[in-house]
Formats: C-alpha cells, structure tokens, sequence
C-alpha cells in the first residue's frame, strides 16, 4: 500500500498536529486530550452522551473514559444525570464552562483542517469525503464481523 495512504489511515500526523494545537488549551483548563475530545464528542452527540456512546466509537477504553468522566465532573465542566426510564444509564451532559472549552475546541478544529485541506479543491475535497465514509463503513463493517 501507498506510504501516503497508510498515514493517513493510520492518522497519527493529523493526531500529531492535533495535539500541538489543543496542547496550550490542555494546559490552560488542566485537562487531557482525551478530556478534550470527550468534550468535542459530548458537543456534537446530541442524545447520545453516555459513556457508552463514546466507548462504542472505539476510540478509548472504558477505564480511561471513567476516569475522564470523574475528572471532568470535579471540574464542572459535565454533569452526570441518570436516565428517566433506565437509572442504571447515565447522561453526560456539558456545563457552560465546558462550553466555552468547546468553542475554542471547535476553532482549533477548524484550523487544522484548514492547513490539512489547503489546496485541496471544492471537488477534490467532495471525493475524498465519499472515500471517507466508504472506508469508515468497511471498518464498521469489519468491527462487527470480528464481534459475531
């Protein structure tokens, strides 16, 4: 397989210049990277905010998720609520503080895609989207196989 094309699977360039990006803001709120994304997953999940819904996105493991979740929450940036029908889920949902987190997060976001998509054309960067989702959906897939 083409060098370029396993890197980019592989992500950790991007990681990489991820992490120098949000490293001033990490050390301004006291908070991890993980912290950071869990805020950025929370931000953009919608109803699902548990810590399951991020375990599932395969990203961490359960220990580092609870860890984050109880650091966060002495921090009052999440609040924990218990699910109205299920009491045994547990809700995360985003304070104001961690808001404001979350909107320099988002524009720390914005500017890495914006170096890593510099010269990439309108229909270049439409294509690349379709290969995305096709190569996220064979992992999916794969995930699942090797699950059963």
């Amino acid at each position: 397989m083409d060098w370029m094309i396993e890197g980019l699977l592989q992500g950790t360039q991007i990681q990489t210049l991820y992490s120098r990006k949000i490293e001033a803001l990490c050390e301004e709120y006291h908070l991890r990277k993980i912290d950071i994304d869990i805020l950025y997953f929370l931000y953009k999940s919608g109803e699902h905010n548990t810590s399951k819904d991020i375990y599932n996105l395969n990203l961490f493991n359960k220990g580092h998720i609870s860890q984050s979740v109880h650091r966060m929450a002495k921090q009052k940036l999440i609040d924990t609520i218990k699910d109205k029908e299920d009491r045994r889920c547990i809700h995360l949902m985003l304070t104001h503080r961690a808001m404001e987190i979350v909107g320099q997060v988002t524009e720390l976001r914005k500017q890495v895609y914006n170096i890593i998509l510099d010269g990439v054309t309108e229909e270049e960067r439409n294509v690349f989207l379709q290969v995305s989702r096709k190569v996220n959906q064979n992992i999916k897939n794969a995930l699942c196989k090797v699950e059963e």
